[in-house]
């Protein structure tokens, strides 16, 4: 209603000037060299309005003109991207139906189909490059990727990925650590960040990221503390190398994490005996071993002892005190053994010679019947009974199951933090 009275007044207005010039016309006259030509105002009028007439009518055949050439291309734009959908669609159906043919088939058409957003192509182009195993035309595929928003992470992931198949770390973590930083939330995107750094030693960079994760809550408290504190004992056996002040203010900042762990506590008082600190070795080695009389701790004993110029039973005595644990006795026999006190020896084993013995025990029985009666009998019937001796405790990796002697950070079978103390899962009994 409103536009239909707005075009009224228009036009009353225009009448209203057409009445108003033709009832009011003049002659107007104009000399072009020495002709004077006169005409009146009403046929200048007429002019003016056939003029402008002209133009309104070109320029709403122009503009008609571009709105249908226009919607044409967009209509045709968007069937494009209709079948390049359509493509893309079928073609993540034929990579789950196993259909490679059709899925390689696909992905060209996507391809052809979405060059201007070409974000769903890249992927189903990628997942097709995989199947084929074209890894330098997947490698370009992701490169690709990076440069768009709404792509990045995916090409970030999936070249992490490739140098990681090909065992180029050091480039899987530049790649890693851009998805990280772009987004840590990513699954499992830190855990894959630490077992990159678990072989390039790049232990620096698992502070860095540790702290990020915990600040984002990507981390508990727990795994953040032993994470760091890995970090810090693996840069403490590095400084060990070159400067022993620095390596004790890691390792003392990796035992501040994680608290009386043996393979920290052992580094420790290595620099301590290294360092010539004997007093406060032997002192930290005694309140260690009454803490978690953990039998690794022996190996320290031979250099401690030859240090201090001490008798090695004189130091054992020191370092169990009035303690009565299994591995404490065992180390008092231990000691008695080394110092070929057989009597001794005999008198202190009695107490864990129960009924099963540990393999442990039996093999310390074989060492005194050798020493003390050299009864070939008596040697090979302890040697065969620790064949079915109970396995003492021994750092066993959670994900492959292997075992082995000493504590690493990374274990033999390649997986980060990972060790337990703990006994084999096959455990041996005596049959009875």
């Amino acid at each position: 209603m409103k536009k239909l009275i707005f075009i009224i007044l228009q036009i009353i207005i225009i009448l209203y000037f057409v009445v108003f010039l033709s009832n009011n016309s003049f002659i107007i006259s104009f000399e072009i060299n020495d002709f004077i030509f006169s005409t009146s105002s009403n046929y200048i009028f007429i002019v003016f309005i056939i003029f402008f007439l002209i133009v309104f009518l070109t320029q709403s055949l122009y503009f008609k003109s571009k709105f249908s050439v226009l919607k044409f291309i967009t209509l045709k734009q968007l069937k494009k991207k209709e079948k390049g959908y359509s493509s893309f669609v079928n073609g993540m159906l034929a990579l789950a139906n196993k259909d490679y043919k059709k899925a390689i088939q696909q992905s060209n058409n996507a391809s052809s189909y979405l060059k201007d957003n070409p974000s769903l192509s890249l992927l189903l182009k990628s997942e097709v490059f995989k199947i084929e195993k074209k890894y330098i035309e997947l490698n370009l595929v992701y490169e690709e990727m990076i440069k768009s928003e709404s792509t990045k992470n995916l090409g970030f992931r999936g070249l992490m990925e490739q140098y990681l198949r090909s065992q180029d770390y050091h480039h899987a973590f530049i790649y890693g650590e851009k998805l990280f930083n772009n987004n840590p939330y990513i699954e499992k995107i830190y855990e894959t960040l630490v077992n990159i750094i678990s072989k390039t030693n790049n232990w620096q960079q698992l502070l860095i990221i540790s702290d990020r994760a915990y600040s984002k809550k990507i981390i508990d408290l727990k795994k953040f503390q032993e994470n760091k504190s890995i970090a810090f004992y693996e840069i403490a056996k590095i400084k060990r190398l070159g400067d022993s002040k620095d390596a004790t203010n890691y390792i003392l900042k990796a035992l501040n994490l994680r608290k009386g762990f043996p393979p920290y506590t052992i580094l420790y008082i290595e620099l301590l005996i290294g360092n010539k600190k004997l007093n406060s070795a032997k002192k930290l080695l005694r309140k260690a071993w009454s803490d978690n009389p953990h039998p690794h701790y022996k190996s320290l004993l031979s250099s401690l002892s030859e240090n201090l110029q001490i008798n090695f039973s004189e130091l054992v005595q020191y370092i169990v005190g009035s303690s009565s644990n299994q591995e404490s006795k065992v180390l008092n026999v231990e000691a008695s053994i080394k110092a070929r006190k057989w009597d001794v020896a005999r008198s202190q084993i009695k107490s864990l010679l129960d009924v099963h013995p540990s393999k442990e025990v039996c093999l310390l029985m074989v060492e005194i019947e050798d020493g003390d009666s050299s009864d070939i009998q008596k040697i090979n019937a302890w040697t065969l009974r620790s064949k079915n001796g109970i396995e003492n405790s021994i750092w066993v990796c959670a994900i492959s199951n292997n075992s082995q002697e000493y504590w690493s950070s990374t274990s033999d079978a390649g997986y980060f933090n990972s060790l337990q103390w703990k006994k084999p899962s096959i455990l041996n009994f005596l049959n009875v």
